[in-house]
């Protein structure tokens, strides 16, 4: 049975082996908060969980890694990832992957298995069809919930703004490109690096982040145009109960993948 390490075992990591009661393997587990990996080994009591000291350490042990984490964690798991080409990598915090574009696709050439779930969005397997066309442009449109953007390094920067969100019922708190987007919404767009990697044309990706009052769900709509035609998707997500700032569907996609390799 193959073994799954997992990097960073906080609120999603906790999410997915919550739904995954079927999944038996040996668990290595890697968090930098402790707190956090006592509470996944005190939930999770009934599996067999090993503790990691340090990001390579889970990689070293597992057949299959997934990445919880954050961007940072990201930027090491790559710094190792050459040495051990026979694992299987999946990332959830795919800003990271962004982050590190240029050697993402030089590992994917060369053979590594590194996989990105579709997250909070639909038509993924659309989207990775149609980078082999001209993509002429692919738009994100974000309409989340004040509570989960108002904590956003953007917002700290950005003072008036602060103010505005909190007058009106429905702001328009961001538009650019999806490096931007990254940089100031981290925990929040991560739908914005997916299409960029998925796509192969992070500069073709362009965002609006929308925040509003009195919503409860995040909307996320997608509209790709390229020589193939055009694709629209909407998905309106229920929020994590544990992390609002995170999809339910993100983790179900996470699991998804996950059982392609168990």
């Amino acid at each position: 049975m193959k073994t799954i390490g997992i990097i960073g075992s906080g609120n999603i990591a906790t999410l997915i082996f919550k739904i995954a009661k079927d999944i038996k393997n040996k668990l290595y587990v890697y968090d930098v908060n402790q707190n956090n990996i006592e509470k996944f080994c005190k939930k999770f009591h009934n599996k067999k969980i090993i503790r990691c000291n340090s990001i390579e350490q889970i990689i070293k042990f597992s057949d299959i890694v997934l990445e919880s984490a954050s961007i940072t964690a990201v930027d090491e798991i790559f710094e190792y990832i050459r040495s051990y080409k026979n694992k299987v990598y999946i990332f959830l915090s795919i800003g990271g992957v962004l982050k590190n574009f240029s050697l993402y696709k030089d590992l994917i050439k060369k053979g590594y298995k590194i996989c990105i779930p579709s997250g909070a969005i639909a038509g993924c397997d659309a989207l990775s069809a149609v980078r082999f066309t001209k993509i002429k442009s692919i738009q994100l449109k974000t309409i989340k919930p004040l509570k989960t953007l108002i904590t956003a390094p953007y917002f700290k920067q950005n003072k008036n703004l602060y103010n505005k969100v909190l007058k009106q019922k429905q702001t328009i708190v961001f538009h650019g490109n999806v490096y931007d987007a990254v940089k100031n919404f981290p925990q929040n767009i991560n739908v914005a690096a997916t299409l960029a990697v998925v796509s192969n044309n992070p500069d073709k990706v362009k965002v609006t982040i929308i925040a509003d009052k009195d919503l409860k769900n995040n909307i996320h709509e997608v509209t790709v145009v390229s020589s193939a035609g055009k694709i629209f998707t909407r998905t309106e997500n229920i929020p994590s109960e544990d992390n609002p700032k995170t999809s339910y569907l993100a983790a179900l996609s996470a699991l998804s993948v996950l059982h392609q390799f168990v």
